[in-house]
C-alpha cells in the first residue's frame, strides 16, 4: 500500500505548486550549483552521555506533531525522524540493517494468526510491558483509542486505502489490558497483514489525549463516532501549533525513547531529550539528540567538513571529499534503503503515447537501451543496487528478491532494441525519429491504437535539483536517441515531482509520458512489504502511471489473500520484471552517511530510513 510521498532528498508530500518551464527539446540545460548557506549550529562536548547532532532534510524540518498523520506529513523528516522517536508503531520493521520484521523492538509480541469457522483470518496480539513517560502503563485501551479515532477519521490518515485497513476488520475484542484480537472479513496473507495492515496501529495515550479542548477534562469521548471526530479535530489543530511543540503537555506523554525538548520555530531545529520510562540499552547512551536544518546540500557539507555535525552525509557531487573526511575522524557508510526506483510510464487512455507504451516489445526495447551497470558505476559511483522489479533488495539482503529481479531484466543492447522495433513495423532512425510504418495488430505490426507515421517520441519529466538525477536523465535521453527514440524534456524542482505524478492519477490525460523519479518509492511507515496494491493495481491511490491490467490485478490480489504468500509475491515479482510496466532502475544509496568515529551505534543503517539515536553513545 502506498500514497504519494517521499523522495531521496527527500521530496516531501506537501505537494508544492509546480514551477516548471515548458517542455523543451531533448538537449538539457546546465545543472545549477547549490547555494552555500551556513546555519547556526549547536556544538556538543563529545563526551560520554552528551548530545549528538544529525543532519535533517534540506528545507524540510518537522512541522507537525501527531502520529495519525495526514498525507501532507507523510515524509521522512516527520515519520521516522520525529514521530517514531516519540510514538513508535505497534509493529516495527528494520532488523539489524535488514529489511525484516523486528520482534525485539516491537511493542507487542508477533501476532498469532488463526482461522475462524467462517474461514477468515484472526490475529491475536499481546502487548509487551511498556509505560508512558508519565508512568502510566501502555494498555489495550490505548489501542482502542487509536482504532476509534482511526475509524471515525480514516479518510484523513495518509496510509488509508478504501477496502483495506481498517475497512477489512470485522471486529476487535479487547480481551484484557494486554491482549486483543482482530478478526478480518476474509482470509488474508500473513505477510500482507503484518507488513501492511497491523503495522498501522500506533498506541497513543488515551489517559492524556482523549479530550476536545486544551482546557477540557480527559474523558471517553472516543467511544462514539462524533466524540472521536471531536478529539481528532482538537489533536490535529494542536499538532500544527509549532510554537507549542516542545512545551505542550500533550506531546510530553510518549512511549518511545525521546521527548521533544526544544523547537526553533524560525529554523525548524529540534532537540529531543530522553524519556524517563523508556528501557534504555545503556546509561552511556547520549542524553539528547538534535536534528539540524539546512538550506542546501552545500550548507550541510560545509558544516560536516568543519566538524559541526556528528551524523551527516556526503552529497553525491562531493564524493571525492570522502578521503579528507576520513582524515578528519569521520567514518563513511552508504545508507541503502528498501525501495525501488525508475522511469514511470504513463498509460492514460487518451494520451497519444499510451498505445505505444502499452506494447510489451516497446518496453523491452526501451529497457534494452539502458545500461544498468554504467548507471551504478558512473552515475552513483558504485553506491547503488541493481534491481529490475518492485521488491527491494538493499545491500543484496532483500527477503523476497528472486534471481530474475536481482539482475537487469533485459541486457543492455542497442542492436536488440533496434531489432525489436524493426520487427514490429517501425522505421528506426538512429539519432533521428523512429516512426511506425506498418500499423496493425499482427505480430509484425506496430500494435493496437498506433497509427501509421506515429512517432517514437515521449514527453519526459526530470529534475536538475539533484545533480546525480540530472546526469542520469542525460544518460537515458542519450541512450534512447541511439534507437531514434526522442524525448521532449521538462525540468522541475525535485520536490515537485510527487505532485506532478499525483496529478495524473485516475485521469484520462496527463502532461507527461515518462517521469524519472529517483525518490525510490521507499517502503516503510507503512507499507513494509511491497505487494503492489496501492502502486500498480488498477485505480490504486498511487498508481501514477494509470496502469490497469487484469492479470496483474489477479496477482496482486493473490499477494493479499494467498495461503502461500511468499510464492504469490515471487510470482508477481517475476511478472513485473518481465513486463517492465515501469522501467525499473538501480536504487542509489539514500545518503552516503558520514559520522564521527567517536560516536558508536550509528550503524547498521536501517533500510526503512528509521534512526535509532537511543543506541548511540560517545
Amino acid at each position: 500500500m502506498r500514497s504519494p510521498r517521499r523522495g531521496r532528498t527527500v521530496a516531501g508530500a506537501a505537494l508544492p505548486l509546480l514551477m516548471a518551464a515548458g517542455f523543451a527539446a531533448s538537449s538539457l540545460p546546465a545543472s545549477p550549483s547549490a547555494a552555500a548557506a551556513r546555519p547556526q549550529l549547536r556544538a556538543h562536548s563529545g563526551s560520554s552521555g552528551s548530545g549528538a547532532t544529525f543532519a535533517g532534510l534540506v528545507g524540510e524540518p518537522p512541522t507537525y506533531v501527531f502520529p495519525m498523520y495526514t498525507a501532507a506529513y507523510w515524509d521522512t523528516g516527520y515519520i521516522p525522524w520525529a514521530s517514531y522517536l516519540m510514538w513508535p508503531p505497534l509493529y516495527q520493521w528494520g532488523n539489524n540493517g535488514r529489511p525484516a520484521f523486528n520482534p525485539t523492538t516491537s511493542l507487542a509480541d508477533a501476532p498469532v494468526f488463526s482461522t475462524n469457522a467462517a474461514g477468515h483470518t484472526v490475529a491475536t496480539i499481546t502487548l509487551k510491558n511498556r509505560r508512558w513517560s508519565d508512568g502510566k502503563p501502555v494498555t489495550t485501551r490505548d489501542i482502542q483509542f487509536w482504532m476509534n479515532l482511526l475509524d471515525a477519521n480514516k479518510a484523513n490518515f495518509a496510509p488509508y486505502v478504501p477496502g483495506a485497513f481498517p475497512d477489512n476488520v470485522s471486529s476487535i475484542k479487547y480481551l484484557s489490558s494486554s491482549k486483543f484480537q482482530v478478526t478480518f472479513d476474509a482470509r488474508y496473507s500473513s505477510y500482507w497483514l503484518l507488513g501492511n495492515e497491523l503495522d498501522q496501529i500506533t498506541p497513543i495515550p488515551q489517559h492524556a489525549w482523549d479530550k476536545t479542548s486544551a482546557t477540557g477534562k480527559v474523558g471517553n469521548y472516543d467511544m462514539t463516532p462524533s466524540g472521536a471526530k471531536a478529539v481528532y479535530n482538537f489533536l490535529q489543530k494542536q499538532a500544527a501549533l509549532k510554537a507549542q511543540f516542545a512545551t505542550s503537555p500533550l506531546w510530553k506523554v510518549v512511549d518511545g525513547p525521546w521527548q521533544m525538548s526544544t523547537y526553533d520555530v524560525s529554523t525548524g531545529q529540534v532537540t529531543f531529550a530522553k524519556s524517563p520510562t523508556y528501557p534504555w540499552p545503556s546509561k552511556k547512551n547520549i542524553s539528547s539528540f538534535t536534528e539540524l536544518p539546512f538550506a542546501s546540500n552545500t550548507a550541510e557539507f560545509n558544516a560536516l567538513e568543519t566538524g559541526q555535525v556528528d551524523v551527516g552525509y556526503v552529497p553525491f557531487e562531493s564524493l571525492n571529499a570522502i578521503g579528507s573526511l576520513k582524515a578528519k575522524g569521520y567514518k563513511i557508510a552508504p545508507w541503502i534503503q528498501a525501495a525501488f526506483a525508475g522511469l514511470i510510464l504513463q498509460y492514460a487512455r487518451k494520451d497519444a503515447a499510451a498505445p505505444i507504451l502499452s506494447q510489451l516489445y516497446v518496453r523491452q526495447a526501451l529497457t534494452h537501451l539502458i545500461d544498468m551497470n554504467t548507471i551504478v558505476n558512473r552515475i552513483w559511483n558504485g553506491y547503488a543496487t541493481i534491481q529490475s522489479g518492485p521488491i527491494p533488495n538493499p545491500n543484496g539482503k532483500g527477503q523476497y528478491v528472486t534471481r530474475q529481479e536481482a539482475k537487469p531484466a533485459y541486457r543492455y543492447s542497442v542492436s536488440d532494441a533496434v531489432k525489436l522495433l524493426k520487427s514490429h513495423g517501425w522505421k528506426v532512425v538512429p539519432n533521428g525519429t523512429t516512426t511506425c510504418e506498418r500499423p496493425g495488430t499482427k505480430s509484425n505490426e506496430c500494435g493496437a491504437g498506433i497509427a501509421k507515421g506515429a512517432k517514437m517520441s515521449f514527453r519526459i519529466v526530470g529534475t536538475q535539483s539533484s545533480q546525480s538525477d540530472y546526469r542520469l536523465l542525460q544518460d537515458i535521453i542519450s541512450s534512447f536517441q541511439a534507437a531514434g527514440v526522442q524525448t521532449n524534456v521538462n525540468l522541475v524542482p525535485q520536490g515537485n515531482l510527487p505532485s506532478l505524478a499525483a496529478q495524473c492519477v485516475g485521469k484520462s490525460t496527463c502532461s507527461w509520458d515518462m517521469e524519472l523519479w529517483m525518490g525510490e518509492w521507499p517502503l516503510g511507515w507503512t507499507p513494509y512489504v511491497e505487494t503492489g496494491g496501492n502502486t500498480f493495481a488498477c485505480g490504486a491511490a498511487s498508481n501514477y502511471g494509470n496502469l490497469c491490467n487484469k492479470y496483474n490485478d489477479q496477482l496482486i490480489k493473490a499477494n493479499h489473500t494467498s495461503a502461500n504468500p511468499q510464492k504469490a509475491l515471487e510470482t508477481w515479482e517475476n511478472y513485473m520484471v518481465q513486463q517492465q510496466y515501469q522501467i525499473f532502475l538501480p536504487v542509489p544509496a539514500y545518503r552516503i552517511v558520514a559520522y564521527k568515529s567517536s560516536l558508536k551505534g550509528v550503524t547498521p543503517l536501517d533500510p526503512y530510513l528509521q534512526i535509532y539515536p537511543q543506541n548511540w553513545s560517545f
